[in-house]
Order: structure tokens, then C-alpha cells, then sequence
């Protein structure tokens, strides 16, 4: 007989009873401990704040896919079987169930803790599988019932539950592997997940089960119109999850639909609303005055107080979702609804389950309720505190009560497995009574010593601005450091430099909320989402100063990066950019393995269809005789590849990022929506950018990540040729684009004030300094050839010139400005273009000779742009 089947005559199993067979009550008392057991954990992760990797994200993890979910697959099940009248059925496919979802939430939560990977998609897949068999053994179980109870929809509440969360932990799963960040949409999927697990998978079960569960721990009637409205009840949840989570997905796709999500959660506030009627007339029958309704009334006030603040971030848009989302997670879902739930009826199931009859229930009831009132007053009021926007010493004190109110309660579930395995004595009363004091005493002075201790060695949340968490590090002028955001510090929390220093941060927030930096007022960067990442010019660093994260109470919460000047021995200020040609001869010869930059052009590949795979990498390489500087490139060169084509020629561009910071890709020969195909692709992440070739030309390609100017100067351009349909073939075509290099401090990231002031220290062709003068372009004498020319910047103008020739044919920006066979055109001595314009030339070299070609912007001829050209014979 299948897994929950009813047999004929079976006695339907009242809620408040189980059946006396010990392996029941074992599996019972073995859940219990597994869930008070991730409750210690996710107290644990509170407490070593600072010393645990996202210790946010970690406690509600703790809280929703350890307790509470562990809750759900065992209590689902005994509930289904009693409002279908169902027989139980053999245990281990349920024990089976439980066991494989616990193997996946523990590698779920180890790998995402431990940033691997691997073993979090390994984990969620496991979650996944097992709650796909637990929601199918619902569905044969409930259509296999020959009798049911009034209540049979909530059975349905728990299969709804359970598609929420096979659809959320897939969700999840993508997250972890990262699957989404190549297509930009990792904040709207992440929006979808906590949704769809929050409010779909827990808060479906929590609503539907509020129905039978409600007038249970009150000891009274259930309400007529409890199943009418529970039936209704559902389609608005699932209608409104659905509105909201679509909206939240669309969100990846165009910011507007935030409003879509918005909308949907707020027919699925009404539905809880609604869903609270009969509850408000169940109580007024039979008023709260124990310890599991009051939890349960509390937790679902948190609920809509929860849902109304998530409805108010999803109107907003925006990263505010995201913000005011993170903000108060933690405090009011994780702690006031789920762990004030689980708590509630952890309190009314245990005794029912393990007990083993009314004078065990009576026991064990007393052991979980002991000092009820006051766990309740101070969790509440802890959490209340929580989800202010409060700092020091008063979140601290808020963290304690939050302890001491529900980090109490695991061990009271422990104490209670004790009890109900101990043979009740004489005085036993008297003995429960002393063995709750010793547990909540014990509990409550080591939730108080471990708060004191953090708060004492500067690991809590509310530290001092004082005491900076991580090491201090040094920073050289213009070369990036890596700086982390998290709930609330900032690694490292010093930087020293010398007086001087142009600053540069690379700022990644490694939270689960907003955050962002900024000094002075004046230089900041934006308001970063979890996992973002940007790269600031903070600037010339004078004095000592103070970095702060701008979000409000997070500055005051600890989050302060100090920078400290410093002076080196001899009085001259360290680490700062030297002469800019210093050491450099110009006449020296380039390194022996050093190869020069191809310039002949490559004819246009056959079709009208393009497929061309980007590389973003950063390397070190030469850029002038015994000078190496710092690169980013595309597929490793400074220019990165020339991409050849005709009219109306299809490219398709696969750019990915073996960076460790974001950048893009802009085509200057596209006509495309910027906001789609130029968005930033995260390290690791990939980009397929697609466009036609409308117009001919020859066309910049270049990283638009900001500071712009940063990653142009770095290497990152390259050029597109789109031929003019009428284009005459010529004995030799060469691309020659100019660009500028400005050196930074040991060969490293140049300082923003130099690249702003725009006096380069370098300028090439080809990304290295005069290299056609040590490995000159040969052409035949008498014989026709094209140069083409493209400024890359980022600052400088090029007045293209070659000496000892003229030019009868000038292309400029998309138009013939000379063209040949007309002596009365005359000729050209020069092809002038700004940075970002390109052209060709076209010219017969007459006579044998060397030809140099320059820019006639003498000083940046004498900074490198100069090359030759070798007519033969």
C-alpha cells in the first residue's frame, strides 16, 4: 500500500493525538532536536558576528531552510494524515525525506559560507529532490482519501508550498552557480528566490496551517466559516505570489515592472488579512493566555507588518527593494515571524507528538512554557529594536533580548526531550518547575556573556567606529586596493599612504544589503547591491581621513575606513609617480621577445554572419623599450582585434570577463539600447552583444565601465572596419590607431589626476611606443596603398601626417573629403581626427625610401607616435 493510503475502517487520528508506537515518537523527538539544533546554530551565527562569512544571510538560512523547512516536511505530513483520516504508512520514506533535504541544506550552507559552488548546487539540488518527493507523496495521499476533514484545502496549501519552493530552491541553485550574472538579471532572480521560499514555501504553510492550528492551541471551536474562507484564501496567495514573482523576474528585463511585484504582494497582504477573519472570532471566543498562541498571534502580526514594508521597497524600485528588503530581513522575517512561529508551535506540537499522552503532554508543556510572558516581552521588544534604525550600545542591547527571548527556547526543547524520557517521580511538579529554572538561567547568563565578550573584542555589529575590523594595508598612487563592505564593517579598516597619494579603491560589497563609500562629501561611489562592485578615484590624499558607508546608521554602526598619511625617512613623501619618462630611453631597443602589433589588415571574412569571442584579461606587458606597464585587453593586445566587415553585416560579439573587476563593451559601429547590450559583466561573468553594420567606417570599440576614461587608458579599444560598398582594391591596407599611456607608480593603474589632466606620458600607435620605426611597414614603391586611422584617446587628437608624401584620397567619419583622378581637388598633407573619430588615406609612394609617419602634434610625436614606412624597389 502506497505511502499515506487510507486502509478501510481506519479511525480518523485527532490533531492533538499521535499513535503510542515509539518509532513515531522517536522520529518526532529526533526532528525536534534537529530543529532546536539549527536553532542554536543560527544564535550562534548572530553571536560570532564578524567572525562568521555572511552571518546574515547564514542565521536566516539557519532559521528558513534548516529549522523551519525541517519543521514543514515532518509537521505537513502529520497534519495532512489528520485531516484526511489517513493512514500513516511505513516511516522511513518520510525519514529518507528529511535526511536527504538536511544533506542538501547543509551543503547549501557550507558551500555558500565557504564560496563553493559546486557543493551549494550540489546542496540545493538535493533540497530540491527531496521536498519533490515530499509534495508528490501529499498529492497520492490526499487523492487517495476516501474520508477528509473540513479542512482538506490545507493539505492543497502544503503542495502549493512545496511547488513554491521547487521553483525557489531552483532559483537558488542558478544563484549559487552563478548562472545569472552573465545575463544581469542576479538581483531580480534573487527577489524572485526570497519571495517564492519566504512567502511561498513558509508562508503558505504558516497561513493555511493558522486555520486548524489557531482554534487547537486555544482549546475551542473551530469557526464556521474557517474552510470557506481558506479556500479562498489560497487562490489569492498563489494569485498574488504569482503577480509579484513575475514582476520581480521582469525587473532583470526592464526596471518598470517592479510595480507588477508590487501589486501582486499586495493582493497577498489582503489574502493574509482575510485569512486572519476567523481567527479574530476564534479569539474573541477564547482569548490568548498561553504561550503558543500568543507566539503564533505575534508572528503573523510581524507577517503583515513584513509583507507592507517589502510592498513599499517593491514600489519604490530600484535597489530600494533590494534595501529596504536587507535591512530588515533579519529582524522581522527571520526572527519575529519565522523563529516566533517555529517557537509557538513548536510549543503546542512537541507535547503533542512526543509526549506520549496527556500526562506527558501536561509535562512537556510546562517545561516549553516556562517563563513565557517575559521570552516573549524581550524577543519582541528586541526585535522591534532591531528593525530601527538604531546603532551602538542600543543594538547591542537589542541583539541581547532577542537572545535571551527566542535563543532561550532550544534549550527548553532539549530540556523537554529530556523530560519525556524520564519516568515521572513524586514532586515531579516541583522538579520540572527547578529544571526550567536551571535551563532558562543557564541559557540566559551564557547569551549574556557571549554578547559582552563580542562586544568587548569589537566583533559585534554595533562596535565602536574606534576599533576598524581586518588589517590596515598600504596603498601606491593610482594603483587600486580591494575594499569589502559588509554588515556593518569595511576590510580593510585602514589604509596607509603617503602624502600625495592619488587614492584608488576598488569597492565590492560582500553583504546581503546595500552599501556604499564615500569621503568627504564629495568623492563616493554609487549605492552598490550585494555582490556589485566599482572602481574610485578617491582622489589626492593630503591628511589623515575617514571613509564612511552613506547608507543612514550604518556610518555610526561601525562602517569607517580610516586613511592614514604617512612620510618616509629621508622627509620626501612615498609612493608617489615619478618622473614620467624616467629611465626610459627612446632611442633603446625593444626586449628580445618582444613582437610588434600586426597593422596589415586582414580581408573580410566570407558571409554576412560574424561570430567573434572577447577576451577581457589584465596582464602586464611592454609598451615602450624596458618599460612594462599594467594592460587590460581584449584577447590579450593593446588594441585588442580588428574586426572586418561589410554593409549590413551581422556581428555577433561573446565578450567574457576573466577580470577581477566589472567591465563592458561599447561598438561605436552599433546602433543598439546602451542599458541591454553595454551593461557591466561582472568577473567571470559573460555578454553576447549583437548589432548590423548600417554604415561604413572605421569604427572604435572600448570599454565603457566607469571611471571611462580609466579603462580606455588601461588598453581597452579596438577598432571595427566596415568597408564603403565602392571601396577599390589597393596593393596594401594598415590600421594604425593612437592612443595615449600614462604611467603608473611599479607599472600599476595610473592616477586618476594624471589621466584627468590629460598629459600623457606616452603616445603609441598600436599600443607600443615608435614600434614601426624598430619594425618598419613595407610596401612596394609605385604601388597604391590604404592607411586607416583611429583615435582610441582617451584625451588626444591626431593630426595623422606621413613625411615626404600627400594623400589623394581622404575618408573621414563616414564621408570622401578628397578623392582621386580630379587634379583640381588638389591633395591632403594631413588626416586630422579626434578621440573617437577615424579614416583612411589612401597614397602611392613614388620613389624607394623610408617614409615616417606622425602625428603633427609635435610633443606627442616625441612621446612615441612616430613610425616608418619602407617603399622597395
Amino acid at each position: 500500500m502506497s505511502d499515506g493510503e487510507p486502509a478501510p475502517g481506519y479511525r480518523r487520528l485527532p490533531l492533538t493525538e499521535v499513535p503510542s508506537a515509539s518509532p513515531r515518537r522517536r522520529r518526532h523527538a529526533v526532528a525536534a532536536g534537529l530543529i532546536a539544533g539549527y536553532l542554536v546554530a543560527a544564535v550562534g551565527v548572530i553571536a560570532a558576528h564578524g567572525l562568521v562569512a555572511m552571518p546574515e544571510w547564514l542565521a536566516l538560512h539557519l532559521l528558513v531552510l534548516g529549522a523551519a523547512s525541517s519543521a514543514v516536511l515532518v509537521y505537513s505530513r502529520h497534519f495532512a494524515q489528520a485531516l484526511l483520516h489517513a493512514r500513516p504508512g511505513p516511516e522511513w520514506p518520510a525519514g529518507a525525506r528529511l535526511a536527504v533535504f538536511n544533506v542538501g541544506a547543509i551543503a547549501v550552507l557550507t558551500g555558500m559560507s565557504l564560496g563553493w559552488s559546486g557543493l551549494a548546487v550540489t546542496g540545493a539540488g538535493l533540497v530540491v529532490v527531496a521536498v519533490l518527493a515530499h509534495t508528490v507523496s501529499l498529492v497520492r495521499m490526499a487523492r487517495a482519501a476516501s474520508l477528509s476533514g473540513r479542512l482538506r484545502i490545507v493539505v492543497w496549501y502544503y503542495v502549493a508550498a512545496g511547488t513554491c519552493l521547487l521553483v525557489g530552491g531552483t532559483l537558488g541553485g542558478l544563484l549559487a552557480g552563478h548562472a545569472m550574472r552573465s545575463l544581469g538579471w542576479e538581483q531580480a532572480v534573487r527577489l524572485a528566490h526570497a519571495h517564492l521560499n519566504l512567502l511561498g514555501w513558509l508562508g503558505l504553510v504558516v497561513v493555511g496551517t493558522l486555520f486548524m492550528l489557531w482554534p487547537a492551541v486555544l482549546r475551542t471551536r473551530m469557526a464556521d466559516s474557517a474552510p470557506p474562507t481558506a479556500r479562498r484564501v489560497l487562490v489569492i496567495l498563489v494569485a498574488g505570489l504569482t503577480v509579484a514573482v513575475t514582476g520581480a523576474v521582469l525587473t532583470g528585463w526592464a526596471p518598470g515592472w517592479h510595480w507588477l511585484a508590487a501589486l501582486g504582494m499586495t493582493g497577498y497582504l489582503g489574502g493574509i488579512g482575510y485569512a486572519l477573519v476567523p481567527a479574530v472570532g476564534e479569539m474573541r471566543v477564547k482569548p490568548p493566555r498561553s504561550s503558543a498562541p500568543v507566539a503564533l498571534l505575534a508572528g503573523n502580526g510581524w507577517l503583515l507588518a513584513a509583507v507592507t514594508i517589502d510592498i513599499l521597497g517593491l514600489a519604490l524600485g530600484g535597489t530600494t527593494a533590494d534595501d529596504l528588503l536587507g535591512r530588515l530581513l533579519v529582524p522581522m522575517l527571520g526572527i519575529g515571524v519565522v523563529a516566533q512561529i517555529l517557537t509557538g508551535a513548536l510549543t503546542f506540537l512537541i507535547p503533542v507528538t512526543v509526549g506520549g499522552g496527556p500526562a506527558g503532554n501536561r509535562r512537556l508543556t510546562e517545561v516549553l512554557q516556562y517563563a513565557w510572558l517575559p521570552r516573549a516581552v524581550l524577543g519582541n521588544l528586541g526585535t522591534l529594536l532591531l528593525a530601527l534604525p538604531i546603532v551602538g550600545a542600543p543594538r547591542v542591547l537589542a541583539w541581547v533580548l532577542v537572545v535571551i527571548g527566542f535563543g532561550s527556547f532550544p534549550a527548553l526543547v532539549v530540556a523537554a526531550l529530556v523530560t519525556a524520557h524520564r519516568p515521572a517521580a513524586k514532586n515531579d511538579d516541583r522538579a520540572r518547575r527547578l529544571a526550567g529554572h536551571e535551563v532558562l538561567a543557564i541559557g540566559c547568563v551564557a547569551a549574556v556573556l557571549a554578547v559582552l565578550s563580542l562586544v568587548a573584542t569589537g566583533t559585534w555589529p554595533g562596535r565602536s567606529a574606534d576599533t576598524p575590523p581586518g588589517t590596515a594595508t598600504t596603498a601606491a598612487s593610482g594603483v587600486p586596493v580591494p575594499v569589502s563592505l559588509d554588515e556593518f564593517a569595511i576590510t580593510p579598516g585602514a589604509i596607509t599612504v603617503a602624502p600625495g597619494t592619488d587614492l584608488v579603491l576598488t569597492v565590492r560589497n560582500t553583504g546581503r544589503t546595500s552599501h556604499d563609500l564615500e569621503l568627504d562629501g564629495q568623492h563616493r561611489t554609487g549605492l552598490l547591491a550585494p555582490g556589485q562592485q566599482q572602481t574610485v578615484d578617491f582622489g589626492v590624499v593630503t591628511h589623515d581621513e575617514q571613509a564612511w558607508c552613506g547608507v543612514p546608521g550604518h556610518r555610526e554602526a561601525g562602517m569607517v575606513l580610516t586613511i592614514r598619511t604617512t612620510t618616509s625617512t629621508d622627509g620626501s613623501a612615498t609612493g608617489q609617480q615619478g618622473p614620467a619618462m624616467a629611465g626610459m630611453g627612446m632611442n633603446a631597443a625593444p626586449a628580445p621577445d618582444w613582437r610588434p602589433y600586426d597593422p596589415a589588415l586582414q580581408p573580410a571574412p566570407g558571409g554576412s554572419a560574424h561570430d567573434v569571442t572577447l577576451r577581457i584579461d589584465q596582464t602586464t606587458v611592454e609598451i615602450a623599450p624596458g618599460v612594462r606597464q599594467q594592460v587590460w585587453t581584449y584577447n590579450g593586445t593593446v588594441p585588442g582585434p580588428v574586426l572586418h566587415g561589410r554593409v549590413g553585416d551581422l556581428f555577433t560579439v561573446h565578450v567574457i570577463n576573466n577580470g577581477d573587476m566589472p567591465h563592458s563593451i561599447d561598438f561605436h559601429a552599433s546602433q543598439v539600447d546602451p542599458g541591454a547590450a553595454m551593461r557591466a559583466i561582472p568577473p567571470g561573468g559573460e555578454l553576447t552583444y549583437s548589432f548590423r553594420a548600417d554604415h561604413a567606417g572605421i569604427w572604435l570599440y572600448h570599454c565603457e565601465t566607469a571611471p571611462m576614461i580609466q579603462h580606455l587608458a588601461m588598453g581597452m579599444y579596438g577598432a571595427v572596419i566596415i568597408d564603403p560598398p565602392t571601396l577599390d582594391p589597393v596593393a596594401a591596407s594598415e590600421v594604425l590607431t593612437q592612443s595615449e599611456f600614462y604611467l603608473g607608480q611599479n607599472g600599476g593603474v595610473p592616477a586618476m589626476s594624471a589621466l584627468l589632466a590629460a598629459n600623457p606620458d606616452l603616445v603609441v600607435f598600436n599600443g607600443y611606443a615608435d614600434q614601426y620605426r624598430d619594425a618598419p611597414i613595407h610596401v612596394r614603391a609605385g604601388q597604391r596603398i590604404r592607411l586607416w586611422v583611429l583615435d582610441a584617446g582617451p584625451s588626444e587628437p591626431s593630426a595623422f601626417h606621413v613625411v615626404g608624401a600627400q594623400f589623394d584620397t581622404v575618408f573621414k567619419e563616414g564621408a570622401y573629403q578628397l578623392l582621386p583622378g580630379n587634379a583640381a581637388n588638389g591633395a591632403a598633407q594631413e588626416l586630422d581626427v579626434q578621440p573617437g573619430e577615424g579614416g583612411f588615406v589612401e597614397l602611392t609612394l613614388a620613389q624607394p625610401g623610408t617614409y615616417t609617419f606622425t602625428t603633427h602634434r609635435l610633443a606627442d610625436a616625441q612621446r612615441g607616435a612616430m613610425g616608418s614606412i619602407i617603399a622597395e624597389p
